[in-house]
């Protein structure tokens, strides 16, 4: 049902259809992770100009419309294997076409204290934000617990301050 949410957004606003040729592995990955999003309150989908263009921007991000800002704030993006001869803008590439990478804006030590401390990674943009960590979800990691809800959770009332 969230890659349907997906998919008409896309439609509607004419965005990068980041679904196109990915993976099934991939496909179940990004349902997970746009399920758990598109749950919480407040939640909007966004792609910057670039998205879609090897890595520059994520190729999909998720913003909690707060009541005191008129534009959302991104919380949480994701980042898919670019197609073969697309140009990659940063620093460490994706392990292979199953592997999703979901990009969190959360704090050093909330990154530690998650069950998945040992997979996060700093941003690897060109210009890298210190707010901005990842974690790269490659085929064997198991993806059914909480751990993955509870980062995103995690990210999504961070940016909210609480």
């Amino acid at each position: 049902m969230s890659l349907d949410k997906l998919r008409a957004w896309v439609d509607k606003t004419g965005r990068v259809d980041i679904t196109k040729g990915r993976t099934e592995r991939a496909m179940l990955v990004l349902e997970r992770i746009t399920r758990i999003a598109l749950d919480l309150e407040s939640v909007v989908l966004h792609q910057g100009a670039k998205a879609g263009k090897g890595g520059e921007q994520h190729d999909l991000d998720f913003a909690r419309q707060m009541p005191s800002r008129k534009t959302p704030v991104p919380f949480c993006g994701v980042l898919l294997k670019p197609k073969a001869g697309d140009p990659w803008y940063r620093r460490n590439d994706i392990a292979d076409e199953n592997s999703v990478r979901l990009y969190l804006q959360t704090t050093e030590s909330a990154a530690k204290a998650s069950p998945w401390a040992e997979r996060f990674v700093n941003d690897d943009g060109l210009k890298s934000d210190p707010a901005w960590r990842y974690v790269e979800i490659t085929p064997h990691v198991d993806i059914s617990g909480d751990a993955l809800l509870d980062l995103i959770e995690d990210a999504y009332y961070q940016v909210a301050g609480i």
